[in-house]
């Protein structure tokens, strides 16, 4: 049927270029050109239809009219192109695509559900216990390296307990950590001193106040000991006594309270921190500090007061818990 089809198709189409060259008027023939290329146009667009593929068959009028004007449009040559276009991508064996994936190993991450009981977590009193109660030093080894994620405080306190692990190896790494924070620390209060020995540096002030804090830090969490200890903390009261006599700020003085408590000092802590209180600092930051100095002093009455006072203004979770034990 379609081979007879493309027959008629092409004698029509052939009828019809002749029609062209004979003597007729102009119009007559172009008339009857037209004609005949539209019959054999349609006759072409019937015997591609059925060869398009069954998604543009859903849609058989808008791909036959289609078809139609590609080929009445261009004679001859849209239908050598439609058929070019239908026929030969059937008849061309498909190109062989890549594999769009890679095969891979079974990875070591944990790819199934996993035992959350088994999992340590990321608290100081967990890795803690995990340090003192763990059989396997792999375990062990692996709170050490979690207490990365604490705070500076919190991870010193850890790194300290892994230095009585029985395990060379923990003990060697815990020690290497907290070298590493002392001379960062250590590195970043050279570094301020040389900016401070500069005679005319523009921003003495805050140079001054972070050189302090740098050294309280070092004392504060436990990376200077004994006579170091206590250099690094007078040279930080040193200098936050200068700050306080050029312009009375609240944090200073309430660093400098912190100071004078830690070596010992109570007077001069409890006068700090009344200055502190005068310049304008957060009451519930001061309190507790006035508490434990009045605990130092065994003032017990005071003790409750100071925390009493501390909860009218919204305490710490830590602040709240001695509330609980005294009040």
């Amino acid at each position: 049927m379609s081979a007879w089809l493309i027959s008629l198709g092409l004698a029509l189409e052939a009828g019809g270029i002749a029609a062209l060259f004979t003597d007729l008027p102009s119009l007559v023939t172009l008339s009857a050109y037209l004609s005949v290329h539209a019959l054999a146009t349609l006759i072409f667009t019937l015997v591609c239809l059925p060869l398009l593929p069954a998604s543009y068959r859903q849609k058989l009028v808008l791909a036959g009219v289609f078809l139609f004007t590609l080929q009445f449009a261009m004679p001859v040559i849209g239908t050598i192109g439609v058929f070019a276009g239908v026929l030969l991508p059937l008849r061309l064996p498909r190109s062989e695509h890549s594999i769009p994936w890679q095969e891979t190993a079974i990875p070591d991450l944990p790819y199934r559900p996993i035992n959350m009981g088994e999992q340590l977590g990321f608290s100081d009193g967990g890795l803690r216990e995990v340090l003192r109660e763990a059989s396997t030093p792999d375990k062990r080894l692996k709170a050490l390296l979690a207490s990365r994620q604490l705070t500076d405080q919190e991870a010193v306190d850890i790194l300290k307990e892994a230095l009585k692990d029985p395990s060379d190896d923990i003990r060697l790494l815990a020690y290497s950590m907290l070298e590493q924070k002392e001379k960062r620390l250590a590195t970043q209060a050279q570094q301020l001193k040389k900016l401070l020995d500069e005679p005319d540096h523009p921003d003495r002030r805050r140079l001054t106040r972070r050189l302090a804090h740098t050294w309280w830090e070092i004392a504060y969490l436990g990376l200077a000991q004994g006579g170091l200890k206590q250099y690094y903390l007078e040279n930080a009261r040193n200098l936050l006594v200068d700050l306080t006599k050029e312009r009375s700020l609240h944090n200073d003085w309430r660093l400098l309270g912190r100071i004078e408590l830690a070596l010992g000092h109570t007077e001069a802590a409890s006068n700090a921190f009344e200055a502190a209180l005068a310049s304008g600092a957060p009451p519930e930051l001061i309190y507790p500090y006035l508490a434990e100095m009045a605990f130092l002093a065994r003032d017990f009455q005071k003790v409750r007061f100071h925390l009493a006072n501390c909860s009218r203004f919204g305490p710490s979770a830590p602040v709240k818990e001695l509330m609980e034990g005294w009040l």
